[in-house]
């Protein structure tokens, strides 16, 4: 890991040309603080939500937290710029932020003599060698929350057992989202009896939060959405956005009123999209101009974080993005939520029982690249069966609306822990 440092600092470096949150504060990285005081608040509870995926899964909890046990403080740590962007939007001065630091053992041993976390939650796929062991040898109980791990990953982790071995049975507890994380977990070297199963934190989504936001952005848009189909394309990557606008170009040359929604999964390549040669034909307002939608806007490009969720309740469909190129999906439930009939691609491997799930009861309908346009029309087309959709939305809410009791078993695992 020491050997890896210039590489990740290199890599920082390089991805901070077009996003400067990379290379803020970098010799946190290293678990070095300079003169600042110790920062050591009674009862820290530390949580390591990775980006912007895993800060929305985890704050149900948070706000938990927050609500439940005031007597404790919360340190979140991040590592890109998104998610540490999230944590400020969302939490604000409520909570400590910081960066985690590499996994080395110099760095992680300054970072917890720095913050003494009474309690560590990683999220999700955070397995760190040094960070587990460390906080385990010096008595500070780690749990691993909503944890996941598809087939992929754990053939990558069985290489290298003999340091994945000693760090999952180093975890206090493990809260996995299905029975094939756990058994998967348990095969890498995870203790039996410290693995339990507790469903996905990503289903635990709050609708009324959500109506709240979307009231909120209706006095913005509504009056210019109203009457219009209106598509959400969620969560694109290069590759998917010039597919994205071929349909929907297509959709305007029969429906010349339709409304595209497009929210790239990062909002910093807003311009390279906007570059894009199907743009110049479009009349674009960015959802960050923060000035009232005109109906003769084609494109409401959502260039902000933390605004998808209410601004889906304002489409008729839902493409969910990372899904027509080989990047693994992402969560279509706030979707889910609004009963919309979703759309993906066939690479979903990261969310794959979800999306096979979905698909079974007809809650999403799979598409390639040749066959989005056609998918697209015949939802909300002029002669599309309007019923048809509004049955995929229908059972896309129900299945939502099942995975009920996720946030209480996860609280479980979580509090048990807690001083």
């Amino acid at each position: 890991m020491r050997l890896l440092v210039p590489l990740f600092l290199a890599r920082l470096w390089w991805r901070g040309r077009n996003q400067s949150g990379y290379r803020a504060h970098l010799w946190r990285r290293l678990g070095w603080y300079g003169s600042v005081p110790a920062s050591r608040p009674r009862k820290l509870i530390w949580i390591h939500a990775v980006s912007v995926g895993e800060t929305l899964a985890i704050s149900p909890l948070i706000e938990r937290l927050l609500g439940d046990r005031d007597d404790l403080s919360l340190l979140i740590t991040s590592t890109t710029p998104t998610g540490a962007a999230q944590v400020r939007q969302r939490f604000g001065e409520r909570v400590f932020s910081d960066w985690i630091p590499f996994d080395t053992p110099g760095a992680v041993r300054r970072f917890l003599t720095h913050w003494q976390p009474r309690v560590g939650v990683f999220v999700e796929t955070e397995i760190w060698p040094n960070m587990v062991v460390q906080a385990h040898a010096e008595a500070i109980p780690v749990v691993l929350l909503n944890a996941r791990l598809s087939k992929r990953s754990a053939r990558g982790y069985a290489r290298v057992s003999s340091v994945i071995r000693p760090t999952l049975a180093s975890f206090s507890t493990i809260a996995a989202q299905e029975r094939a994380d756990a058994r998967r977990l348990v095969a890498l070297g995870a203790c039996p009896d410290q693995v339990v199963v507790t469903g996905n934190l990503k289903f635990a989504l709050d609708p009324q939060a959500l109506r709240a936001a979307y009231q909120a952005e209706h006095q913005r848009l509504g009056g210019a959405l109203q009457d219009r189909p209106v598509w959400l394309a969620a969560s694109t990557h290069p590759g998917e956005e010039e597919a994205v606008l071929n349909a929907f170009l297509a959709l305007k040359g029969v429906s010349p009123n339709a409304l595209l929604m497009l929210a790239p999964r990062h909002p910093e390549r807003a311009d390279s999209i906007l570059a894009l040669p199907a743009m110049q034909a479009l009349q674009v307002i960015r959802h960050s101009e923060q000035r009232d939608m005109q109906r003769s806007d084609d494109v409401l490009l959502i260039d902000t974080l933390g605004s998808l969720g209410a601004l889906t309740g304002f489409a008729d469909l839902v493409f969910v993005g990372g899904s027509l190129v080989p990047h693994g999906g992402h969560n279509p439930l706030e979707a889910a939520v609004w009963q919309l009939p979703i759309l993906t691609g066939s690479h979903t491997f990261n969310f794959a029982t979800m999306y096979r799930d979905l698909v079974r009861c007809g809650g999403a309908i799979q598409v390639e690249l040749p066959t989005l346009t056609d998918a697209v029309m015949g939802l909300i087309g002029p002669d599309s069966d309007r019923r048809q959709a509004t049955e995929i939305g229908a059972r896309a809410g129900a299945f939502q609306s099942a995975q009920s009791g996720v946030i209480e078993a996860q609280w479980a695992v979580l509090s048990a822990h807690l001083p």
